[in-house]
């Protein structure tokens, strides 16, 4: 026993001090970051269909048979007005997903807590509407 050294990093168990495997869940539900999850991906989904909305009025019309026989002025370009609404619309869709990512991304540290991919999906989306909207 002479030659054997204490370890004063153990604790009275045999773990160490900063073990943190058997240590017990003090989580006491879900904190204010994790509920707001939910309404990321909804708000973020919201936004992106209210854009698609605003894009079947904002496209081009075409002419129909109504159209052509009574003579009516039929609109061929892009309403450019209706097209800024959609960016913004699609700016924040994109927004509210990647801040759901990160705060999804950094409230998850357990093997239970789940990843919600609607988040990841609706940024992708969203992106994607962003880039083609620059584009026109």
């Amino acid at each position: 026993m002479a030659g054997e050294r204490l370890d004063r990093r153990r604790v009275e168990d045999g773990r160490y001090a900063n073990d943190r495997r058997q240590r017990q869940d003090r989580r006491q539900g879900a904190d204010i970051w994790l509920k707001s999850l939910r309404w990321f991906a909804v708000s973020g989904w919201a936004l992106i269909v209210g854009s698609f909305f605003l894009i079947s009025f904002a496209k081009p019309q075409t002419m129909t048979f109504f159209e052509r026989v009574n003579n009516l002025a039929v609109r061929r370009e892009w309403d450019y007005y209706l097209m800024g609404y959609v960016l913004w619309m699609l700016f924040a869709a994109l927004f509210s997903g990647l801040v759901g990512i990160m705060v999804n991304i950094t409230r998850r540290r357990r093997k239970q807590d789940i990843f919600y991919f609607s988040l990841l999906a609706s940024s992708i989306v969203s992106a994607i509407g962003f880039i083609w909207v620059l584009t026109l």
